[in-house]
């Protein structure tokens, strides 16, 4: 089903419409297991299934950041400050915002990948819990969207010791307390066809020319590994490089790495003496920095490399 009919829509054998009293489906949210960050002006298309495809479309498009597999997730929301007259009479002076703070055992490549997020009212966030339900807050029009989110800041890096091992962490706080208390939406995962717990995010690839670029040369040779642990990436079809020669587009026409894993001998055409050759991952049929390979997601940073 389309996102627009399957918001707030729960399951338990029969329809239900939440309201004040106790009839129909009753909507809980279990513990946190991913967070999922949009940009600020973004809001989920309600004509579209929220499905593997519309998820992988949002990721590539720089549309969805997923930070997932949550091993605890604490709120720190701090309680509603109270005003107090002389007479006893009590009111409301402050509510506390929402506040969390989720902790991970992903690795130092994952420890130094969040201190990338660390910003103040860049994104907005979103909840996954461990069944795989969404929520989210609506729009005005209606649209689902993410709570409007203030800082969010990675934590230091907790130290394993004898008794306890590493540890990364994340904090964050929303600043808009409605956007749960009054406009919350939830996604019921079983109207879904994909486990949002299984979505993945973007792997990291570093690239480095294996040999300078030499003159009426024909080809370029670059290694492909991964940031996170080094391990050679391959696969890559020649249609998913971009080059560049002097910012402007040289099309890789064939290569791979069949010679050596991981290693692209890759045909473009003929270089020239004190050019600058650039190359990065590139998805051409979405236009966008991203590409899948055998089901993942995966982008790169660009290099280059003064053709001698």
């Amino acid at each position: 089903m389309i996102i627009s009919d399957i918001l707030n829509l729960i399951n338990c054998g029969q329809a239900g419409v939440l309201g004040t009293g106790t009839k129909g489906c009753l909507a809980f949210f279990k513990n946190v297991t991913a967070i999922w960050l949009t940009p600020v002006s973004f809001k989920f298309d309600g004509s579209r299934d929220l499905d593997s495809t519309y998820i992988n479309e949002l990721i590539t498009e720089g549309n969805l950041i997923v930070i997932n597999r949550i091993s605890s997730f604490t709120p720190n929301t701090p309680d509603d400050t109270m005003d107090e007259l002389e007479d006893g009479t009590k009111d409301v002076a402050n509510l506390g915002k929402y506040e969390f703070e989720a902790e991970f055992k992903k690795g130092m490549y994952f420890h130094a990948a969040l201190h990338s997020y660390n910003s103040f009212g860049n994104y907005r966030t979103l909840f996954i819990d461990r069944d795989g339900n969404l929520m989210g807050t609506e729009d005005s029009d209606g649209s689902l969207k993410g709570f409007t989110t203030g800082y969010i800041q990675a934590k230091a890096l907790s130290w394993a010791s004898n008794s306890l091992s590493q540890r990364e962490g994340l904090g964050f706080q929303l600043t808009e307390r409605a956007d749960i208390d009054e406009r919350y939406l939830l996604v019921d995962s079983k109207n879904l066809t994909v486990s949002l717990n299984t979505i993945e995010g973007v792997n990291e690839v570093k690239l480095t020319y294996v040999s300078v670029p030499s003159d009426t040369g024909t080809d370029i040779t670059i290694k492909a590994v991964l940031k996170q642990d080094g391990s050679v990436v391959t696969g890559v079809q020649f249609a998913d490089w971009l080059h560049q020669i002097n910012g402007v587009t040289a099309a890789v026409t064939a290569g791979d790495d069949s010679v050596l894993a991981g290693t692209y001998v890759l045909t473009v055409p003929a270089l020239a003496a004190g050019e600058t050759s650039t190359i990065d991952l590139f998805d051409s049929s979405g236009n966008n920095e991203v590409i899948t390979l055998a089901g993942d997601l995966y982008k790169s940073e660009i290099v280059s490399a003064v053709v001698v």
